[in-house]
C-alpha cells in the first residue's frame, strides 16, 4: 500500500502523514470501509500486535510465559509472547494479560520505553512539571519511564502540547504517531511533540553546523544542503561535502556518481626495473624482430617496464597526424611504413613488460640544426637568450617552452599516444618540461613578465625570482598535462625523468622539488649518474634526507647510468647500487639504457638475472597509484558557492578551505598555499600545514598574519605569502590581539608582529588572548596573565579555556564552574563540561545531558540534550535523539 494512502476519515487529520509511512510498511492498516478510525481506541493485543511488527528485529531478553487469558489459538497470542519477551509489554500480578483492555496513553509509553531500553537523564522527572500541566496524574511507577520517553520525543499530545492525559485511553491515532517517534519517522507535527517546543528547527539531520551568514549547513540523506533560519533548505541536499558560509560564498564539493577509479589496496609496492630504450647506438627498434628478441631479453632477465623513445630529433618512432599535420613528417623517416611503438607493446605484452613512452627530446627543436625543421616554420616558437640569440645549450636548439602555443604542441603529442595506444603511463625527462635557464628573453614571455611586475625581467638568467618564476610556468604546464592524461585513463603513470634537484632548477628551470611536493608525478626518476659508488650514494642520501618525505619515497626509482660513451657500469657497482637503493627504501631502478645490458657477453644482465633482478616482480600500476591523488581528483572538484547555490569559482586544487580576511588555504598534493577570491595563487605551494588569517572582525589588533608550519616548525606569513617570521617554533597559536603564542623546546612565550619575544619563556602551556587575559600553565596549574605578562589570576585550575563575555570555564575537582576577570569563582565548580558564554548563555552538562545557563548560573534551558553549541547569530546547534536542530535563544 502505498505511503500517499488517504483514508476517509483521515485526509486532513492532523496524524495523517505518520499514519501513511506506517500503512506503507505494512506495520498498521485500516477497515474494509476505507476508514482508519483514528479516534477509535486500541486494545492491548492491537497493541502488541504492532509492536510485533515495528521492532521485528529486537532480540529477546527474557523467556515466554503463559497468560491465563490468552489461549494458544488467540489471533494475539504469537505477538503478545514476542512483547513479552523483548520486553516491550508485561503483564498483571494475577497472571493476566487483559488483551481485550484499552491500553491507557501511559501504559503504551512505558512499553515503548521498556522495550527500547531508555533511561531518564538526572533531571528527568524534576522537568516532568515543566512540560505537562498535568504532570502529577503520571502514576509513580511511570515516572521515570515518562521522563525517558519525553528526553526521547516519543510523546505527542495533541490538541494541547502541555496535556498528557497519561490515563487517557491511546486512539489509535496517537499509538500510530508513538511508533513514528520511536522509529524517527516523519510525519508528526512539531508542535505536538513535548520538547520540541524549544526547537525553533526541530531535530531532523543527521549532521550539523552553527549558523553563519544567515545560512547552516546539513546533512540529510547523507548530502549536505544548506537551510535557512526558518529550517527552509534554500540549497537542496545534494552536495558530498560542504563548508559553513564565509565572506559571502561556501566551498562545497560532489562526487562523480561513478567514481573514475576504484584502486584496489593490494598491499605492498612490488619493485620497478625499468630499463630506457633509445633510438641512437641502438638498433632495438629497427625491426620486429630486433623489438621481439629485446623484449625476451628483458622479461628474461627479470625487468617489469620498458620506456621505449618516441619523440626524438623532431620526429616520433610512431604515426604521428599532429606531426604530419604540423611539420609534414608523420614519423621518423627511418621507421616509414612502420610503427615501431605498436610492435613494441604487442611484444611487450607477450611477456608481461609494461610499456611507458618516453618523449625524450621534450621542448628541445634540434641538435646543432640552427632550431631545425620545427623552428624553420615555427620561427615564433624559438627560445631566445638575453641577447636575443636562439637559445642554445650542450648543442640543442631550444622552443620556447614556456609559450602556451608550443605547450599545446607538446601537449597534443602526448595526448596522441595516450589516446592511440594500450600503454602503461608516459614519461618527460630532462627536456620535458624544462627549459635552459639561459632562455625566456623573448618578446612574449618579457611582455608576460612585464604585465605580472610591471618592470622587465632581470638580465641576470639566475635571479631567484626569475627562475622561480619560470620554473612555476613550467610546473603549471605539468599540472594541466598530468590532469588531462589522468581524465582520458585514470590508471596511467605520470613518470618524469629530471635532472638532478636542484641543479636541474638552477640550469633547466626543472623544479622537481615542486612536482614531488604537489603530486604531479606518480613515479620519478632523478638521473643519478654518478660513475662510482660514494657519489651514487651522496646522491640518494641527498633525495631521501632532503628532498623526499617518507610519504613521497614510494614514487623514487632513481635512474641509473650503465653506459655512455666509453663509460660502463662494473657488476661491482651495480650490484652495490641496487643494494644500496634497497636500503634506503627505494625500491626499484630505471638503467640508461638497453645497449648497457648487452655488452661483454651480456655481463650485467647476467648479473642481474642471479642476484637483485632473480624473482619476477610484475609491475603493478594500481598499487603505485594508492600513493597518489589521482583517485581524489577525479573523484569530484572542489567549487565556491554563493547563497543561491550557484558556482562562483571552481578552484583545481586537491584540498581547499573557507575564505578569511579575502584569502583561502589549498593544498595541491602534500603541501598548502594561500588563493584570493579570483581564485589567484597568492602564496606557492609550500607549506606542511596553512591555517586561516585571523579575522579582523573577530580579532581585535589583527595583525594579518597566518600560522604556518614547514616541515616540524612553524612560523607566520602576511597577505602576499611572504614568510615575516620564520618558521622556528616547536609550536604555536594564530595571532590574538596582537600577540601569538609560541613554543621553543619545553617553554612557551608570547611574540608581537615583528616576531620579538614580548613575554619570556616560562609556561608549560599558553593559550591565546581574549579579553586582555590568557590561560597559562605552570606547575600543572592553569591561571591567567595580562599582556604584559603579569600574573593577574594564579594558577590554580585543573583545566581553563578563555574568557568571554566576562567569563571563563574553568575546572577543579573533576567539576566546572565560571570565574569573572578578578578569578573570583562567580559560577559554582558544578558541572561535567562547560563551554564558554556566547550571546548570553553558555552550554553545561549535568550528569549526561547538555543544558544553558545565564551568567547568573541558573538553568534556563534543561539539560535534557545528548549534545550542545554555544549559540550564534540567535540559535544553537543541539542533538536530540540522534538527530540534530537548532534552539533560539530565549535571551533574545
Amino acid at each position: 500500500m502505498s505511503s500517499n494512502l488517504i483514508f476517509s476519515d483521515t485526509q486532513n487529520h492532523w496524524a495523517n502523514d505518520c499514519i501513511s509511512q506506517l500503512v506503507a510498511r505494512n506495520f498498521i492498516s485500516g477497515y474494509p470501509d476505507g476508514s482508519f478510525r483514528p479516534n477509535a481506541s486500541v486494545t492491548r493485543a492491537e497493541f502488541a500486535a504492532l509492536l510485533s511488527k515495528a521492532f521485528a528485529n529486537t532480540p529477546p531478553i527474557r523467556s515466554a510465559i503463559t497468560f491465563k487469558d490468552v489461549s494458544s489459538n488467540n489471533w494475539a497470542n504469537s505477538a503478545i509472547q514476542t512483547t513479552y519477551r523483548t520486553g516491550f509489554l508485561s503483564g498483571y500480578p494475577d497472571g493476566t494479560f487483559r488483551p481485550n483492555q484499552p491500553i491507557p496513553r501511559v501504559q503504551a509509553l512505558v512499553a515503548l520505553v521498556s522495550g527500547l531500553k531508555y533511561t531518564a537523564g538526572a533531571q528527568g522527572v524534576a522537568s516532568l512539571s515543566r512540560y505537562y500541566d498535568d504532570a502529577a496524574l503520571i502514576p509513580s511507577y511511570a515516572l521515570n519511564a515518562i521522563a525517558a520517553a519525553t528526553e526521547k520525543r516519543l510523546v505527542v499530545n495533541y490538541p494541547n502540547i502541555k496535556r498528557l492525559n497519561p490515563n487517557q485511553n491511546a486512539s489509535r491515532a496517537e499509538v500510530a504517531t508513538f511508533i513514528c517517534r520511536a522509529l524517527n519517522i516523519p510525519g508528526v507535527p512539531s508542535q505536538y511533540i513535548p520538547g520540541l517546543d524549544l526547537f525553533a528547527i526541530p531535530p531532523q539531520f543527521e549532521e550539523a553546523d552553527s549558523f553563519s551568514e544567515g545560512l547552516a549547513r546539513v546533512k540529510s540523506g547523507n548530502k549536505w544542503g544548506y537551510i535557512d533560519t526558518t529550517g527552509k533548505l534554500v540549497i537542496q541536499p545534494q552536495l558530498d561535502e560542504a563548508n559553513s558560509f564565509s565572506e559571502g560564498v561556501a566551498l562545497v564539493r560532489t562526487y562523480q556518481s561513478v567514481s573514475p577509479q576504484s584502486i584496489p589496496r593490494q598491499g605492498d609496492l612490488v619493485e620497478t626495473r625499468g630499463v630506457w630504450l633509445t633510438t641512437t647506438a641502438s638498433q632495438v627498434l629497427n625491426s620486429k624482430q630486433n623489438i621481439a628478441e629485446a623484449m625476451n631479453f628483458l622479461a628474461e632477465t627479470g625487468f617489469n617496464v620498458v620506456f621505449p623513445v618516441v619523440w626524438n630529433n623532431a620526429a616520433t618512432i610512431y604515426p604521428s597526424r599532429i606531426m604530419r599535420d604540423t611539420f609534414g613528417l608523420e614519423i621518423d623517416s627511418r621507421y616509414a611504413g612502420r610503427d615501431p611503438l605498436g610492435e613494441l607493446i604487442v611484444e611487450a605484452k607477450r611477456v608481461g613488460l609494461a610499456v611507458i613512452p618516453w618523449f625524450e627530446y621534450g621542448f628541445a627543436s634540434s641538435f646543432n640544426q640552427n632550431g631545425g625543421r620545427l623552428l624553420a616554420k615555427k620561427p615564433e616558437w624559438s627560445a631566445r637568450d638575453a641577447s636575443g640569440n636562439l637559445l642554445k645549450k650542450n648543442n640543442f636548439e631550444w622552443m620556447n617552452a614556456l609559450d602556451l602555443e608550443v605547450q599545446d604542441f607538446l601537449r597534443s603529442l602526448v595526448l596522441e599516444v595516450v589516446n592511440n595506444y594500450d600503454i602503461a603511463g608516459i614519461q618527460g625527462d630532462d627536456r620535458m618540461p624544462a627549459l635552459p635557464s639561459e632562455g625566456s628573453y623573448d618578446a612574449r614571455t618579457v611582455d608576460r613578465y612585464f604585465r605580472q611586475f610591471n618592470q622587465n625581467p632581470p638580465q641576470n638568467p639566475k635571479d631567484p625570482q626569475w627562475l622561480q618564476w619560470r620554473a612555476d610556468i613550467l610546473s603549471d604546464f605539468l599540472t594541466r598535462l598530468y590532469r588531462e592524461v589522468i581524465t582520458i585513463n585514470p590508471n596511467l603513470i605520470i613518470s618524469m625523468s629530471p635532472s638532478v634537484y636542484p641543479w636541474g632548477m638552477q640550469e633547466y628551470l626543472q623544479d622537481s622539488q615542486a612536482w614531488i611536493d604537489q603530486g604531479l608525478v606518480d613515479l620519478i626518476h632523478p638521473q643519478l649518474y654518478s660513475r662510482n659508488f660514494e657519489g651514487y650514494k651522496l646522491l640518494v642520501d641527498r633525495l631521501v634526507t632532503q628532498q623526499f618525505t617518507s610519504l613521497q619515497m614510494p614514487s623514487l626509482v632513481p635512474g641509473v647510468l650503465l653506459k655512455s660513451g666509453s663509460y660502463r657500469m662494473t657488476p661491482e657497482l651495480l650490484l652495490q647500487t641496487i643494494q644500496y637503493n634497497r636500503d634506503q627504501g627505494i625500491l626499484g631502478e630505471v638503467f640508461f639504457f638497453y645497449e648497457g645490458l648487452r655488452e661483454e657477453n651480456d655481463a650485467l644482465a647476467k648479473v642481474l638475472r642471479t642476484g637483485p633482478y632473480a624473482q619476477p616482480a610484475q609491475f603493478s600500476s594500481s598499487k603505485i597509484k594508492e600513493h597518489g591523488f589521482t583517485e581524489r581528483r577525479l573523484a569530484g572538484q572542489y567549487r565556491y558557492i554563493d547563497k543561491l547555490g550557484k558556482s562562483v569559482s571552481q578552484p583545481e586544487f586537491d584540498w581547499a578551505d573557507s575564505f578569511s580576511e579575502g584569502l583561502a588555504p589549498v593544498k595541491m598534493g602534500y603541501k598548502w598555499g594561500y588563493i584570493d577570491t579570483r581564485g589567484k595563487l597568492v602564496s606557492r605551494f609550500q607549506f606542511d600545514q596553512a591555517e586561516f588569517f585571523p579575522s579582523s572582525e573577530a580579532t581585535p589588533d589583527n595583525t594579518g598574519l597566518a600560522l604556518v608550519r614547514v616541515g616540524s616548525k612553524y612560523g607566520y606569513v602576511d597577505k602576499t605569502g611572504k614568510l615575516v617570521i620564520s618558521t622556528q617554533f616547536d609550536a604555536a597559536n594564530s595571532f590574538q590581539e596582537g600577540l601569538a603564542a609560541v613554543k621553543i623546546d619545553d617553554s612557551w612565550l608570547y611574540i608581537d608582529k615583528t616576531g620579538k619575544p614580548v613575554i619570556l619563556p616560562q609556561f608549560d602551556k599558553a593559550g591565546s588572548f581574549s579579553a586582555g587575559l590568557a590561560g597559562v600553565k605552570v606547575s600543572g596549574k592553569y591561571g591567567y596573565i595580562d599582556k604584559l605578562g603579569k600574573v593577574v589570576i594564579q594558577p590554580q585550575f585543573d583545566e581553563a579555556e578563555s574568557f568571554a563575555e566576562g567569563l571563563a570555564p574553568v575546572k577543579m575537582a573533576n567539576k566546572w564552574g565560571y570565574i569573572n576577570s578578578t578569578g573570583q569563582l562567580v559560577i559554582a565548580r558544578q558541572f561535567e563540561k562547560a563551554k564558554s558564554f556566547q550571546e548570553g548563555l553558555a552550554a553545561v552538562k549535568v550528569g549526561s545531558l547538555w543544558g544553558y545557563i545565564n551568567k547568573t548560573g541558573n538553568v534556563v534551558i534543561t539539560p535534557e540534550f545528548n549534545e550542545a553549541n554555544s549559540f550564534n547569530e540567535g540559535f544553537a546547534l543541539v542533538s536530540s535523539g540522534g538527530k540534530w536542530g537548532y534552539i533560539r535563544n530565549i535571551l533574545r
